[in-house]
Order: structure tokens, then C-alpha cells, then sequence
């Protein structure tokens, strides 16, 4: 037997017990076999449980660990690794749970996977405030504010982060909500301050932002985002 055959084998294995072709390929008793490939699951299957655990706390809260251990054990099964890094596990989680009940699994579970991925971006450096003050005025306008390479703006037709935040399920939870996720925090945006950060994400120079914002409100103040986006890390950078 080939060594493809041997590691498929072997791998069907562990997912399915049932399974014992790769029995004809280890020199000890059955009983004995079958022991020794246990302690490999228990390993594999244990590593990838936890990985979803520490990823998803809130939705396992919400699911239940029972319910939760079940459709974890439907993941690994129909989407097994197929990386040596154990941070990327879990980003098609999503599809096991866009069936679930409560109908808001699917949007959660999705801002849990986006703050866990925020943590293996490189960071950036600090803003520089000094050289930022020595801009000149009538240049500010043509400014393109660059965002953490970590953050990421989701929004949900349920009250996703009221879930996250108390970590239970809540009784009026359809009702829509924007966050922003970083790799150290997950802030509620209002609706100005998602359009911001939206515009900003698109490359927009600060004038045409001032001009979107303007349309939904005539008295926003632009200079109180961009303090307060600079001040909490958001906006790093600008070109």
C-alpha cells in the first residue's frame, strides 16, 4: 500500500470508527489497534473541540454545551482541517449553524470568528499625532485616513452585540446593530459612525466623507470622529 492510501486510511479511521481497513496495516491484535487509534482521536478530535471553544464561548452559551459538542462533532466531520494551523479551524462554522435556532447563530458565531481572526493580523504602528498636527489646513480634505488592518465592520439585522455583550439570549434581539471589531475590542457603532468607517474603508479622501455624512446629517461633526477614531486606535494611519 501506498503511503496516500495508508494516511486515508488511517484518517477515515478516526472520523468514523466503522471504518477499519487501516486495522490490515498495524502489526498488533485488533483490540490492541483499536486502543492505540483511540488515544489519536481522543488527541485530533479533543484539539479541535477546544479550538471551537475558545473561539465561540458566547454561541456555545447560547446553544448549550450539549448542543453545542453535537454540531461540533457534525463540523469536524464534513469539514476536517486542511491546515497545520489550528487558528484558521472553525471559519466554516458558520455553515453548520446558518440552520440553527436561534435564528441570530449564524451572525454570531460570525462576529465571534472575526475578533478571534483579528488577533493573528500583524499590528501596525501607533498613529503619529506630531506629524499629523503639522498638516497643513487647507490640505486636511484630500486626506486618506487608513484603518487597523485588524478592525472589520459587521452589521446584523439582530442584536448581535447586546448578545455577545451579556452573553445570553435576550427577548427583543431583531433589531439591527453595527460593531466594529478589533483584535482587543468590539465597539457598537451608531449609524454615522458605520458610514465613517465604511467611507474610510473605501479609500474616500476626508472632504468626499464630510459631503456622505453631510447628506444624512447637516450638523455632523467630522472633526469629533476622526478624534475619536484616533484616540481609540482605529484610524493608524493616512496617506
Amino acid at each position: 500500500m501506498n503511503l496516500k492510501d495508508l494516511q486515508k486510511n488511517f484518517a477515515n479511521h478516526i472520523f468514523a470508527k466503522a471504518d477499519k481497513k487501516i486495522l490490515s496495516q498495524v502489526f498488533h491484535s485488533e483490540n490492541e489497534a483499536l486502543e492505540r487509534l483511540n488515544i489519536y482521536r481522543n488527541n485530533i478530535l479533543g484539539n479541535f473541540e477546544s479550538v471551537l471553544n475558545s473561539i465561540f464561548p458566547v454561541t456555545k452559551k447560547i446553544l448549550g454545551a450539549e448542543k453545542f459538542e453535537e454540531l461540533s462533532q457534525k463540523y469536524y466531520r464534513k469539514f476536517p482541517s486542511k491546515s497545520g494551523d489550528l487558528n484558521e479551524y472553525g471559519k466554516d462554522f458558520l455553515k453548520i449553524l446558518k440552520s440553527c435556532k436561534p435564528l441570530y447563530l449564524k451572525d454570531l458565531s460570525q462576529l465571534e470568528l472575526l475578533h478571534h481572526q483579528a488577533f493573528f493580523v500583524k499590528k501596525t504602528k501607533e498613529f503619529n499625532l506630531k506629524s499629523f498636527k503639522k498638516i497643513l489646513p487647507e490640505n486636511l480634505e484630500n486626506l486618506i485616513f487608513i484603518l487597523d488592518p485588524a478592525s472589520s465592520l459587521f452589521t446584523s439585522k439582530f442584536a448581535i452585540f447586546s448578545i455577545w455583550k451579556s452573553e445570553k439570549k435576550i427577548k427583543n434581539y431583531v433589531k439591527s446593530q453595527s460593531m466594529l471589531i478589533c483584535a482587543d475590542k468590539i465597539l457598537k457603532l451608531n449609524e454615522e459612525e458605520f458610514l465613517f468607517l465604511t467611507e474610510i474603508k473605501k479609500r474616500k479622501k476626508l472632504y468626499e466623507i464630510y459631503k456622505t455624512l453631510c447628506k444624512k446629517n447637516k450638523k455632523t461633526n467630522i472633526g469629533k470622529l476622526i478624534n475619536q477614531f484616533i484616540t481609540n486606535g482605529v484610524i493608524t494611519d493616512w496617506n
